[in-house]
């Protein structure tokens, strides 16, 4: 796993780079033209379904199943027919539709009627509008509900059109004419676009987007970004947290206590009561309290993160591998030829623990990942995506009424990734400090 995040990283780094995805991130992309579902599933998904979930159907003039005619009317103007015709085999009916117009004119924009067809040969005639340049079909308004409700009564029994539950009415163009629950009608549908061109050279380009309920490997969110780009990126920066949060803090946990235990005497009682002081203060409310009235950034609030936890349990530990290291007979040595305090200290009393050292360092590496994720919960956001902040703005929008893999899928990395740094410290531990397993197998000889 750990392998896994580096090359994920470097991935993320590389290949996405944050001048083009980040920036493109932090833009709500819920303004313009819709391409990418909202809230979907992981593609995937599929594969434990007998009949697939749509991700996404875009029909242009560059796809199949699109055909063009025109012809000049009396009056001048030129009628032209576009008819864009698809299959449609889903387990669900679209999340979405959507209708966009490219045209081209110089007064008097274009005027275009829609006809729906259904597989069973009905057909639904749809209001016209003018469609000026860069505008889009609202079939919400483009269709009669009421109307439709009392030509197919069966409809009102599962079909709900105001309200608090009120269902999007594109889901009327999938049913079947005495449909009793919304299962949409397999088989091929065609929507005919008939354009009145009032002017010589004017043109009209129209696009059919249809929008399912599955995208990508990883989904969508509710700004339809793709969940892939943030999970990719929130690798490289619970690395970064991670280890650059468990490497400060143990440096620090490693001068302090052997400054103390070298000088003792006052030196080392105020550190001890200072660490004594600080493991009893809730470190998670001091770190969101002073955010919330200084306005810091996640890299100051992770700074005091620090501080607050290398003035923790680390320095207890560290001190009494340090008391027996300071017996040893080379310190008694070093002291008689005259080495300096700051030269013992550094050659002779920190290398002696690193065996202690090193394991602690890397298992530390799982709590400031989760760290990061628990100022995520409380909107301290950086710049970049996050896991943190994917799991925040997941369950603010609520994820778990929509989409659960939006908040499971960041939570299992967290978790993957606690608990393989978790096995590599124990592993480490294992074979730096060789006392601890000699001491394991003893326990168990007695057994």
């Amino acid at each position: 796993m750990i392998v896994i995040l580096v090359a994920g990283s470097i991935y993320a780094v590389v290949f996405l780079p944050y001048d083009q995805i980040g920036q493109d991130y932090e833009q709500k992309r819920l303004e313009g033209r819709s391409y990418m579902p909202r809230i979907a599933a992981p593609a995937w998904f599929n594969w434990f379904s007998i009949t697939p979930r749509l991700s996404r159907l875009i029909l242009d003039e560059n796809t199949d199943g699109y055909a063009v005619s025109t012809r000049l009317l009396d009056n001048g103007w030129i009628e032209k027919t576009t008819t864009f015709t698809f299959d449609y085999f889903y387990q669900e009916s679209p999340s979405e539709v959507y209708m966009y117009f490219d045209s081209n004119y110089v007064e008097k924009p274009p005027y275009v009627s829609l006809e729906w067809i259904y597989p069973d040969g009905r057909t639904l005639e749809l209001r016209g509008m003018a469609a000026p340049t860069g505008s889009g079909y609202d079939f919400e308004q483009g269709m009669n509900v009421n109307q439709l409700l009392k030509q197919y009564p069966d409809w009102k029994e599962w079909f709900v059109p105001s309200g608090s539950l009120a269902m999007d009415p594109t889901q009327l163009l999938f049913v079947t004419s005495n449909a009793t629950t919304p299962v949409p009608q397999h088989g091929q549908y065609q929507l005919k676009v008939t354009t009145l061109l009032f002017e010589t050279g004017s043109t009209l380009q129209p696009e059919l987007v249809l929008l399912g309920q599955v995208y990508g490997i990883a989904g969508t969110d509710f700004a339809r970004r793709d969940l892939m780009v943030t999970l990719f990126w929130g690798m490289p920066f619970a690395l970064l947290v991670g280890l650059l949060g468990s490497l400060l803090t143990t440096l620090v946990a490693m001068l302090l206590p052997a400054i103390g235990v070298w000088y003792g005497g006052w030196v080392d009682n105020a550190i001890q009561r200072l660490t004594e002081i600080n493991m009893v203060l809730p470190s998670l409310m001091i770190a969101v309290l002073v955010n919330v009235l200084f306005n810091l950034n996640i890299w100051v609030t992770l700074g005091i993160v620090v501080v607050i936890n290398a003035l923790g349990s680390p320095v207890k530990t560290l001190r009494s591998a340090l008391l027996q290291a300071k017996e040893a007979p080379y310190i008694e040595t070093a002291r008689s030829y005259g080495a300096s305090d700051f030269r013992i200290i550094t050659r002779y009393l920190v290398p002696r623990v690193l065996p202690v050292l090193i394991p602690q360092l890397v298992s530390q590496v799982p709590s400031f990942i989760f760290w990061e994720a628990t100022l995520g919960l409380f909107n301290i956001k950086s710049v970049y995506p996050s896991w943190g902040r994917i799991i925040y703005e997941s369950l603010e929008q609520g994820a778990l009424y929509g989409s659960p893999y939006w908040v499971l899928e960041p939570i299992s990395l967290l978790l993957i990734t606690s608990l393989a740094f978790a096995m590599l410290g124990s592993s480490l531990e294992r074979i730096l400090n060789p006392r601890m397993l000699e001491s394991v197998s003893v326990v168990a000889s007695r057994e």
